[in-house]
């Protein structure tokens, strides 16, 4: 059981040049979180990672993590999204029988940016089900080409536990709206010069990192299975580092 007063969790992993790059919107992830009485934390620590880009893998891990350390319902949010002063509360997205809350992007599918989840056995087998399959290239990851984020499409589409968020909890494209999370990834809100050539240069050394080079399609699984063998290692370092946060599991 975690130590911490709250029964809800918010964190951020921030590895490997994120942390500094996006202080400004961890920050606003702090703000929010002791606005509203939760628990925050996020991941900075090891400051380089041999996952590179692929440490975008270890939020499956840690949610489960924390859930498991006992709280009622966890928040995955990205470095790279801003919580704005006026977000309501999470437990005013409470439906009966849902488990995950997602939004989408400016894809038109689930982005993985923003996830919120209760504390239930559905969840563990959701989260389960899908760390078991991370070396199974799905087509949904087709377009998108690294990262977890086509994984979570395939498996919440058509899940009867997944509740589809309004695109003000995680706004990748809209910058007109009076959204609640602006979420600056790799799209239409991402207008920064600084900001693509950062996000560049994280992917060519994530490559160099793993040590894997992709030249045809079918490889991914390859890559993955690389990425799947250095998560334990990766996931216990986090676990012993913040160790009030996340069970060890």
């Amino acid at each position: 059981m975690h130590f911490a007063q709250s029964d809800t969790l918010i964190f951020s992993v921030a590895l490997n040049g994120y942390q500094w790059r996006y202080r400004r919107y961890l920050n606003s992830q702090r703000e929010y979180a002791k606005r509203m009485g939760y628990d925050y934390v996020v991941v900075t620590r090891p400051w380089l990672n041999r996952l590179g880009a692929e440490c975008c893998w270890l939020k499956l891990f840690l949610l489960k993590a924390a859930l498991q350390a006992g709280y009622r319902q966890v928040l995955f949010v990205d470095a790279d999204a801003c919580i704005q002063p006026a977000c309501p509360a999470l437990d005013t997205l409470y439906q009966p029988d849902k488990f995950l809350y997602l939004a989408r992007g400016y894809s038109g599918a689930f982005n993985s940016g923003v996830m919120l989840m209760r504390n239930c056995p559905q969840a563990i087998a959701w989260l389960d089900t899908l760390i078991k399959s991370m070396t199974e290239p799905v087509a949904e990851s087709q377009g998108i080409g690294w990262g977890e984020n086509g994984h979570v499409i395939h498996y919440a589409t058509g899940c009867a536990g997944v509740a589809e968020l309004q695109k003000h909890w995680n706004n990748t494209f809209d910058a007109q709206l009076d959204d609640y999370i602006r979420h600056f990834n790799y799209g239409p809100l991402k207008c920064s010069l600084l900001d693509k050539c950062f996000h560049t240069a994280i992917f060519k050394c994530s490559r160099l990192l793993l040590g894997y080079s992709l030249s045809r399609p079918e490889e991914q699984a390859d890559k993955l299975a690389v990425v799947q063998s250095r998560v334990p290692g990766a996931l216990a370092q986090i676990q012993t580092l913040y160790p009030h946060y996340f069970a060890k599991c």
